[in-house]
This record gives structure tokens, sequence and C-alpha cells, in this order.
């Protein structure tokens, strides 16, 4: 699907609801293939993830933040303005975005040598980042998606990012 700034595509991995055009949250991935700004997500959260290329150097204002390769994250609002620009050329990032109202979320990256148990009382999405991974009898390799709802078996290896999203009671 086209940013919504018309800079790039990035391709939706899970959402919820599944249809229209406003979201809860979702995972997704993007290619960026040249400098420029961000989509504005008003009253989004986002955290951002290098899964390929030799960093992104995200300006906000005065400030600059560097994401570099492994897997380097950086967590902002979704209104902030933000350039991007790709000292190394192209790159792909992993984001989590979701409703600042409506949820909390935390991302985590998990190296996997053998067998883990993942998620717990609330599902968790497994996006397998490097490597292989079987979870519930499923072979899953780099770029797939599991929704893990409750603690399960997770064998393999390589690395995981583990997004939990909770839902804020009102």
């Amino acid at each position: 699907m086209p940013w919504r700034n018309g800079g790039g595509v990035t391709r939706e991995l899970w959402r919820e609801p599944t249809h229209g055009d406003s979201f809860d949250w979702r995972v997704s991935v993007a290619q960026v293939d040249h400098d420029g700004p961000f989509s504005s997500f008003p009253g989004y959260e986002r955290i951002l993830v290098l899964l390929v290329g030799a960093g992104m150097d995200l300006h906000a204002g005065d400030e600059t933040v560097e994401v570099r390769p492994p897997l380097g994250a950086h967590r902002f609002p979704g209104e902030q303005p933000i350039e991007a620009t790709l000292p190394g050329g192209p790159t792909s990032d992993f984001n989590l975005m979701w409703r600042r109202d409506a949820f909390d979320a935390e991302l985590a990256v998990v190296a996997i040598d053998g067998a883990v148990s993942l998620g717990a009382l609330h599902p968790v999405l497994c996006f397998v980042a490097g490597g292989s991974m079987r979870v519930g009898g499923e072979d899953l390799h780099v770029g797939d998606l599991a929704l893990l709802d409750g603690a399960q078996r997770v064998e393999g290896r390589g690395t995981v990012l583990v997004c939990s999203l909770r839902p804020i009671s009102a």
C-alpha cells in the first residue's frame, strides 16, 4: 500500500480492524529507497526496527537518532515530524503502530537458540527477523508473522520481534 505522503510503499502484515482507512494497531514492513519525510499518524505511537540496510538517520527538529544494524529500534509519536536520511543506501524496516488512547505496546528483540516459551496473558505477534522457527506445528522463516494467543513453545534458531499490545482500561 502507498505511504500517506506518497513517498514509498509499505506491506501491511496484520492490522485491527482488518478493513477501513483507520486502524487500532498494525504491523508492517516498509522499503525505504531514498531520503524523505515520514507520514504523519496523529494519535498513534510507533516503533521502527531496521531489518535490512546500513542504517537510517531520523531527524526531528534539532535531534537526530541513528538507527543502525543489527535491528536498531526507535520509538516516537506518530505525529512527530520526522525526516529520514539513508547514509548507506536503501533500507527495509519493521513498524509497529498503535492508537495511544486505546493500547499500551512493547516490542522486544528476542534471540532464540533452541526452545523457549513466548506469549503470556495477552496475545503477542512474533515476526521472524532472522533464522527460522517452529510454532504450533508450523515452520516460520524470515518475514513470517505468527499470532500467539497465550504462552506457546517456540523452537529454532534466529531472531524474532515480539510485539505485545494491551488494551487500556477505560
